[in-house]
């Protein structure tokens, strides 16, 4: 155990995967129980927020504090990650041993992933005051969504105080102030470099002005929501739709399967063209329940975090950058399994619910076996790290 204090990913992803593994095994027992956390009034909507504040944020910080010290050039050898990590992780064992009823454990687990979060925003805000290099544009927006971050899990805390407004905003907050927001800034810089280090020839295609339009729609989409300006909502998100389809295409989604790994990353990101323009169908007046929540937070952004731990993780570890058919027949099993929760919204049919729930269980778990000794072993290169 002691070499998970040898590096933040290695904290970070090991008590991410286990808050993975913990969150989809209670969501399984509220729908498949009928003792279990669904026979609290609060079971579903603290679903909508718990998941996606309970899921990515220790992954967003394993990879944050990895690589984003290289950004910028700065060093980051303290061991502030230690007690976030283990913070941000006992807030969410205390919100599921809440979510039965017990309204103080859930405050009190939303309390204290925000001051975890808060202690981590501060640390990262540190590191891009420190940096000197020129083009802080990457680091900055990450430190921006943080900062929506701590604002979603005050408005998280807030509803979970008994103040029933906060949860819309917390959800809101959360997927496209925090959430979208980072993996958007991760996407654009990264997806590029690295099909520039597997295409040949290949030219890295990541304009700024891109980056501007989709975090302002981001942030739009989040005010729009809230103040319930349905038609503009589906502007905007048939705008987006369009800019992610003709990235994906740009970015070379066709000729990425030529790489397993690379694959992964623009597989993922094809799901945005999906999400967005059932958001804008939704808002148009089409009945689509969650689908477009669905298909950003499982088809988007829970594949493409199996795609980047799973290359982060072996990269880190000294081993081959090479997807194995089990773990490639996994990540697919996985956009199979968020279709189908997607159609479930769009097809009105809540059997398929309870389906994907078992999927994603199954698939996830195996995911999370085959990655957690990773992090307890040495390097296979024999490299500190």
């Amino acid at each position: 155990m002691k070499r998970l204090a040898i590096a933040p990913h290695r904290l970070y992803f090991f008590l991410g995967a286990l808050a993975v593994l913990a969150l989809f095994f209670w969501w399984w027992l509220s729908l498949n129980t009928p003792y279990a956390a669904h026979q609290s009034i609060t079971a579903i909507p603290l679903h909508g927020i718990l998941m996606p504040l309970g899921i990515f944020p220790l992954f967003i910080l394993g990879f944050t504090f990895t690589a984003g010290p290289r950004w910028l050039a700065v060093d980051a050898s303290d061991k502030y990650f230690l007690p976030t990590g283990i913070a941000y992780f006992s807030g969410i064992v205390l919100v599921i041993f809440g979510s039965n009823g017990a309204t103080l454990l859930v405050t009190a687990g939303f309390g204290l992933m925000l001051l975890a979060w808060l202690g981590a925003t501060w640390r990262w805000a540190g590191l891009v005051h420190q940096s000197s290099i020129a083009d802080k544009n990457h680091p900055s927006v990450l430190l921006a969504a943080m900062c929506g971050g701590v604002l979603a899990l005050l408005a998280a805390m807030a509803w979970s105080a008994g103040y029933s407004p906060a949860w819309f905003v917390a959800r809101q907050l959360a997927f496209y102030c925090f959430l979208l927001p980072v993996f958007l800034t991760v996407c654009h810089r990264m997806l590029p470099f690295f099909s520039s280090t597997v295409l040949k020839p290949y030219l890295a295609w990541k304009p700024y002005g891109l980056l501007w339009f989709w975090l302002a729609g981001c942030v739009a989409l989040a005010l729009v929501g809230i103040l319930n300006w349905r038609m503009a909502e589906g502007v905007i998100a048939a705008a987006m739709a369009a800019s992610f389809a003709f990235t994906s295409w740009r970015w070379g989604l066709r000729a990425s399967f030529a790489n397993r790994l690379l694959a992964m990353l623009h597989l993922s990101f094809a799901w945005l063209t999906v999400v967005f323009a059932l958001q804008a169908a939704s808002a148009f007046g089409l009945a689509m329940g969650s689908a477009s929540l669905h298909a950003l937070g499982l088809g988007f952004m829970a594949t493409m975090l199996v795609a980047f731990v799973s290359r982060v993780s072996f990269g880190h570890s000294g081993r081959p950058l090479v997807v194995s058919n089990s773990l490639w027949a996994l990540y697919l099993g996985l956009h199979l399994a968020a279709a189908m929760r997607v159609l479930a919204s769009v097809l009105f049919m809540p059997a398929l619910i309870s389906y994907s729930a078992t999927a994603w269980l199954l698939l996830l778990g195996t995911w999370v076996i085959m990655m957690l000794p990773i992090y307890l072993k040495a390097r296979a290169d024999g490299q500190a790290g």
